[in-house]
C-alpha cells in the first residue's frame, strides 16, 4: 500500500494498570496504529482529532492550520488497549515532523498525557516496554519475548470516562497497602526479569472491584486464566479487555478466558496472543500492505 504522505508514525497498543498499578503501570504491545497528517480540511471533521491539533498549535505557539488526519491499524477502540493514546501521540509526533522539529519524547509524553488525563498508556506507547510512571522521570525496562500476553476482548465498548465514573473518591487504608505490596512485587519481578515471582500479585482493590459491575464475568475470567496457568490476569486499562500474562499454556489460558466470558453472557469474544513491544513510538516511511 503506497502511503498518501511521506511518513507514518507507528504507535503500539498498551495495557495499563496491570491490576494494582492504577494510573502508574503501562506496558506496550505488538499491536499497532499508524498515524499521519497532511495539510488540508478533513472531508469529515472529527472533534477528537481537532482537539489534538488545536492543543499542538497552542503548545507550540504556531498559528492554527487545518490538517487531514490519517489513521490505519488494528488497535480496537474503547477496549482498554490504549487506542486514544496511540492517536494522540501519533498526531503530535506527525505534526512535529511536518514542522521539522527534533524529536522530544518528554514533551510529547507531557502534552499527550495532559490530553489523555493519565500518563500510563501514553508513556508506555511512547517508550515501549514496561513503565512505571513517575512525573517526568518514568522508570522503564524491556520485556523478554518469553512472555506472552493473552487478550480476551469482548464485543463491548467501554468508555474510559464511564469506567472512571464508578470509582470511589476515597479508599480504605488496608486496600491501599495491599495494592502497594502487589505493585512493588510486580515492579521487582519485571525489572529483574524474574517474572514468575509476580504470581499472585496482580489482584487489585482500588478499581477492578468497582468496574466489575460494568463487565459481567470479570472476576471469574481472571480466576480461570490463573487457574489455567497464567502468571497473572487483570482488567486491561479501563476494559473491557481482560489480559493474562503467561509463559506457557497460552492456548489453554485463552480458551479458559473465553469460556468464562461466554458463561457470563458475552456472545462474541476475540482472543489475541500478543508480545511486548520494546521500541515504542517509531517513524516509518511506509506501512504494511496488510493490517
Amino acid at each position: 500500500m503506497k502511503p498518501p504522505t511521506p511518513f507514518w508514525i507507528r504507535v503500539p497498543a498498551t495495557t495499563a494498570n496491570l491490576g494494582p498499578g492504577f494510573d502508574a503501570f503501562g506496558l506496550a504491545l505488538n499491536l499497532y496504529n499508524y498515524i499521519s497528517v497532511e495539510p488540508g480540511h478533513p472531508a469529515v471533521p472529527d472533534p477528537f482529532f481537532a482537539d489534538v491539533v488545536d492543543a499542538y498549535h497552542k503548545a507550540r505557539k504556531i498559528p492554527k492550520k487545518p490538517y487531514r488526519v490519517l489513521v490505519r491499524g488494528n488497535v480496537p477502540r474503547s477496549r482498554g488497549l490504549g487506542s486514544s493514546a496511540t492517536v494522540r501521540l501519533g498526531i503530535l509526533a506527525s505534526l512535529d515532523m511536518v514542522y521539522r522539529r527534533k524529536p522530544d519524547l518528554a514533551w510529547l509524553i507531557k502534552t499527550a498525557a495532559a490530553l489523555e488525563g493519565h500518563p500510563d498508556n501514553i508513556t508506555a506507547a511512547a517508550m515501549g516496554g514496561f513503565v512505571v510512571c513517575a512525573g517526568m522521570n518514568p522508570a522503564r525496562t524491556r520485556i523478554s519475548p518469553r512472555l506472552t500476553f493473552v487478550a480476551a476482548i469482548p464485543k463491548l465498548e467501554l468508555a474510559t470516562r464511564t469506567a472512571r465514573s464508578v470509582l470511589p473518591s476515597k479508599v480504605f487504608l488496608q486496600d491501599a497497602v495491599a495494592n502497594l505490596r502487589n505493585a512493588s512485587r510486580i515492579t521487582a519481578a519485571f525489572f529483574t526479569g524474574k517474572y514468575e515471582e509476580a504470581a499472585g500479585a496482580f489482584s487489585d482493590r482500588l478499581h477492578q472491584p468497582y468496574r466489575a459491575a460494568l463487565l459481567p464475568g470479570l472476576e471469574e475470567t481472571i480466576q480461570s486464566a490463573e487457574k489455567a496457568g497464567a502468571i497473572g490476569a487483570f482488567l486491561s486499562g479501563a476494559g473491557p479487555t481482560i489480559m493474562a500474562i503467561c509463559m506457557k499454556r497460552e492456548a489453554l489460558i485463552g480458551a479458559a478466558m473465553a469460556k468464562a466470558l461466554r458463561k457470563a453472557g458475552h456472545r462474541s469474544i476475540e482472543v489475541r496472543h500478543l508480545r511486548a513491544d520494546n521500541e515504542g513510538m517509531k517513524a516509518l516511511c511506509s506501512i504494511p500492505a496488510k493490517l
